[in-house]
């Protein structure tokens, strides 16, 4: 609550009701929920239609992600306020936060009606029209923001991002070290910043960003950030051993505040479903199977470990003119989720037809009249049993890499949403060596054209082998699949900014900057 805000409350509301607000406000600043709950809610006792309280109230459960309660309150204040700006703003981060991407687009559309170049339903805008991969709208939006409130670090940061998505590399790297500049111990612009940046970190940088992860003021959540970007500069400037040593301390902090919120990985459960796949999937099974889905070629499915070379593998297939990326898509595992992931009652002739017309239908509404459309989601390996059934023309590429550099670029990223193995070198190994055995067993089974495609081999030759993954696709050769990294497609992945560059040899064989760390795993 500014300084402003706080006068305008004081005009509108009566004396209790406005410092009930003020100390509610102060307890939600200072992290102290209940307490700010309380308040608003004493304010809601004397002043049922009170505006700010229930707004702030919905705010507060936006925090503690009480979602559906938040935007039943908010949507009531909106419907009662419809000339309110900020009831629809608040709105729009409720329904944005839940999912509800249209909605939340609508909401702040609204919100800059009644106040245009609001800088906070400007920023709002422009998150969810990313999330909505209206990516270049989203820009648009973000540079609003910047215009609005130029010293706004969060803003600043999500241009770059998008930016960076886009392709337009050194206009990312401006915005984001606007972004460090602004607030230099933000840890998620200095991490993108790091991956990004062509030029390496000045020793008064790196000091910089030690003192930051030596802070004890630093919330954990940055320190963690600080320490991927330590270990990125580090291994950028040939600090081996110092690298190793940051990026070790990240993944122990994020495997600690993982394991707190009831995340870890289980070795066990993934050996045992594997074995049920590899029991259920036979010969057998796929020779008494019928036709019950779609009769399409548009599906080609990329699947392995993360860090494998999925996403260079789609960029330089989607640069051909007839093929779309699509990135790595759910559609597949909401299939699953709906009907299971291996034959049941739910699997019946109608149901899989469904299915199979929902996930394209959703594909070709973005891919157009693509030939192809590909859904490099890594976790579809265990899915292609009912790929297979859904798809019987579907293709399937594998990737192939020297198992030590995916280990190790899986424990130097930090990926978006949590995989828990990424946390310890030992876990990722296991879990390359169970996903090696499933991709052994449907490279012997699955009815579906498949390729095996390797980093390794794609460096030494990346003509002929990029040449044998569109004839795969069934498609003419063209020259600009060589030229992947200037297609202007979005792309979302962790790989976004290695794609934006030709091919480099520096990532084969990165292992043995490392290999003293390795010598114990069982691969």
């Amino acid at each position: 609550m500014n300084r402003q805000e706080r006068r305008r409350l004081a005009k509108t509301t009566p004396p209790n009701s406005a410092a009930l607000l003020a100390q509610g406000f102060n307890a939600q600043q200072q992290g102290n929920l209940a307490a700010a709950e309380t308040l608003y809610r004493q304010v809601l006792q004397q002043e049922p239609a009170h505006f700010d309280a229930t707004r702030l109230l919905g705010e507060l459960l936006l925090t503690r992600g009480q979602l559906r309660e938040a935007i039943a309150l908010l949507n009531h204040l909106a419907a009662q306020h419809p000339r309110n700006f900020l009831a629809h703003y608040t709105l729009g981060n409720a329904c944005r936060l839940a999912g509800q991407t249209d909605t939340a687009i609508a909401c702040y559309q609204n919100a800059l009606s009644l106040k245009p170049g609001f800088p906070g339903a400007l920023h709002g805008l422009g998150l969810a029209l990313r999330r909505a991969e209206r990516e270049r709208e989203a820009a648009a939006s973000f540079r609003q923001a910047v215009a609005a409130e130029p010293n706004w670090a969060e803003a600043w940061k999500d241009l770059g991002l998008t930016l960076a998505t886009l392709g337009e590399i050194p206009e990312a790297e401006a915005a984001l070290k606007r972004a460090v500049t602004l607030q230099p111990g933000f840890g998620e612009a200095q991490r993108h910043l790091a991956a990004i940046r062509r030029d390496q970190a000045t020793e008064a940088e790196t000091a910089a960003l030690m003192a930051c992860a030596a802070d004890p003021r630093l919330p954990p959540e940055e320190k963690i950030e600080i320490l991927f970007t330590l270990g990125r500069q580090e291994d950028k400037a040939g600090h081996y051993a110092a690298a190793f040593k940051h990026f070790a301390a990240a993944n122990a902090l994020l495997r600690a505040r993982q394991t707190q919120s009831g995340i870890h990985f289980d070795r066990a459960r993934l050996t045992s479903d594997i074995d049920k796949l590899i029991a259920i999937f036979s010969p057998a099974f796929f020779a008494a199977r019928t036709a019950t889905g779609r009769s399409s070629e548009a599906p080609v499915f990329i699947a392995g470990m993360p860090r494998a070379g999925s996403t260079l593998f789609e960029q330089i297939a989607a640069s051909h003119s007839q093929v779309f990326g699509a990135g790595e898509c759910f559609g597949i595992g909401a299939a699953a989720s709906r009907i299971g992931w291996a034959p049941s009652p739910a699997w019946t002739p109608e149901s899989l037809r469904t299915e199979a017309e929902t996930y394209l239908r959703t594909q070709q509404a973005k891919a157009g009249n693509a030939a192809r459309i590909i859904d490099k989601m890594p976790d579809n390996i265990f899915q292609l049993g009912l790929i297979a059934t859904l798809f019987p023309q579907a293709r399937v590429i594998f990737c192939a890499r020297d198992p030590r550099d995916t280990i190790i670029s899986c424990f130097f990223q930090h990926f978006s949403q949590p995989l828990a193995y990424d946390t310890d070198l030992q876990d990722c190994a296991f879990r390359l060596r169970e996903i090696e055995r499933l991709t052994r067993h449907w490279q012997n089974v699955l009815p579906l054209c498949h390729m095996t495609l390797s980093y390794e081999a794609l460096l030494a030759d990346p003509q002929a082998e990029s040449r044998d993954l569109i004839s795969f696709l069934g498609l003419e050769w063209e020259p600009q699949c060589l030229d992947f990294h200037l297609s202007a497609r979005a792309v979302r992945t962790a790989s976004w900014a290695q794609v934006r560059q030709p091919l480099y040899q520096t990532a084969a064989g990165r292992w043995r900057n490392y290999e003293p760390h390795l010598k114990d795993l069982q691969l």
